[in-house]
């Protein structure tokens, strides 16, 4: 008998702005700014807001600051009101080739048509 392969939830690509206590899975681009080793997270940066990204402590090890990356991953909400969401990053990708003017372009165009 096969087993089964649990599906996961699409991930939205969305501006970390955009981010709600209500999104579910998410995919977001920014530029690592921070990492800290106690807790393996790591704090991105899109150019408009910030998003603390909890990590595995093996993807955690292979991020590194200045670097540009996507990660998704599933929000967390707030725990306390005038908290910000979290991200627990799932998968961690290397987008520092990415063009960040066409992708601004994209994310504009995704808006403006209303497309997920």
């Amino acid at each position: 008998m096969e087993s089964e392969r649990k599906r996961r939830n699409v991930a939205f690509e969305k501006r970390i702005s955009e981010l709600s206590a209500t999104d579910m899975r998410v995919k977001v681009v920014g530029t690592v700014i921070e990492k800290d080793s106690s807790n393996t997270s790591i704090v991105i940066d899109d150019g408009n807001a910030k998003l603390r990204v909890l990590l595995d402590p093996d993807k955690f090890s292979g991020v590194e600051i200045g670097k540009l990356v996507r990660v998704i991953g599933i929000v967390v909400p707030p725990l306390e009101e005038g908290d910000t969401v979290e991200l627990k990053g799932e998968i961690v990708q290397d987008f520092s080739k990415l063009n960040p003017e066409l992708y601004e372009k994209y994310l504009n165009l995704k808006s403006q048509y209303n497309l997920r």
